[in-house]
């Protein structure tokens, strides 16, 4: 192994350990949003303790992840459509949706990361 390809290892992780950030605050926001409408820490704790768990299991994460981003491509739309073109709402949706996707993935490879134990070569 040598010294870039353990640079370009270390920068992405880095990266990706950055945007875990972007996940794991998505969860809380919205947990707290649900229990505050709930009006229910049953609901809110709930709510945020599965999720966090979902992270654990690829197909439930991947879920996640998709309607996360999904959430973003909505907001990016919403904005679009302040400009009173379609054209705006479909291509801020699509960005919205893409940079999403692209944040959230690298964070799920993240923790993905943090809870494997692999052997390495020496």
């Amino acid at each position: 192994m040598n010294y870039q390809s353990v640079r370009k290892g270390v920068t992405k992780a880095r990266f990706n350990e950055d945007n875990s950030g972007i996940i794991y605050s998505e969860i809380i926001f919205i947990a707290i949003g649900v229990g505050l409408v709930m009006k229910s820490w049953w609901w809110g704790g709930g709510l945020l303790f599965g999720l966090i768990f979902a992270l654990a299991f690829r197909p439930l994460a991947l879920l996640i992840v998709f309607l996360l981003s999904v959430g973003w491509g909505v907001i990016g739309g919403g904005i679009g459509y302040l400009f009173d073109s379609d054209g705006a709402m479909f291509v801020l949706g699509t960005i919205g949706f893409m940079t999403g996707l692209g944040a959230h993935l690298s964070a799920l490879e993240w923790i993905e990361d943090i809870g494997t134990t692999r052997e390495t070569d020496t």
